[in-house]
């Protein structure tokens, strides 16, 4: 039986999500096993990409009701850079991102599983599919998830977008 809590809403998931980053700054690095380190490592790859899933498709929705605009920012971009404080560049790959929610509905998909694809090659991946027409990108990135599904690397990953290609 797991002990994990579910949060009830999207407020209090968000408070589970800061106080469990805020027990694992808190923790003294160096007096972990560097097995166990790998593993925190890996498990924290995953969340990352499930939460740039999540900050894809409430960028999506945000830029979408134009919701830069009530605080006075003429994009999405410089909404980020001035609200969030994050730096430019930081706000273009959460705009890269947006676009993923947005235009690459199955590398969202891949992310949001968190265990097949990270946000770095769902972004790599991004840029191999473009050159892939409009009505067979959705087709091709089906193929590239499966793969990353069935374990395929980056390497392999890009042999298969360079033959759809």
């Amino acid at each position: 039986m797991s002990t994990v809590m579910v949060p009830a809403n999207a407020g209090e998931a968000l408070g589970m999500l800061e106080s469990a980053t805020w027990f694992l700054a808190g923790l003294e690095a160096a007096d972990i096993p560097a097995e166990a380190l790998a593993e925190y490592l890996r498990r924290m790859e995953r969340a990352d990409a499930v939460q740039a899933a999540a900050r894809g498709g409430f960028l999506a929705a945000f830029d979408a009701k134009d919701g830069h605009l009530s605080d006075g920012q003429r994009t999405t971009r410089a909404w980020l850079v001035h609200s969030t404080r994050v730096t430019r560049g930081q706000a273009a790959e959460y705009r890269a991102v947006q676009d993923l929610a947005r235009e690459h509905r199955p590398l969202l998909a891949g992310l949001r599983e968190g265990h097949v694809i990270t946000k770095s090659v769902a972004l790599q991946v991004a840029k191999w599919t473009r050159a892939v027409p409009d009505q067979f990108r959705a087709q091709a990135e089906e193929i590239v998830i499966a793969a990353a599904r069935a374990g395929a690397d980056l390497r392999a990953l890009a042999a298969i977008c360079a033959e759809m290609r």
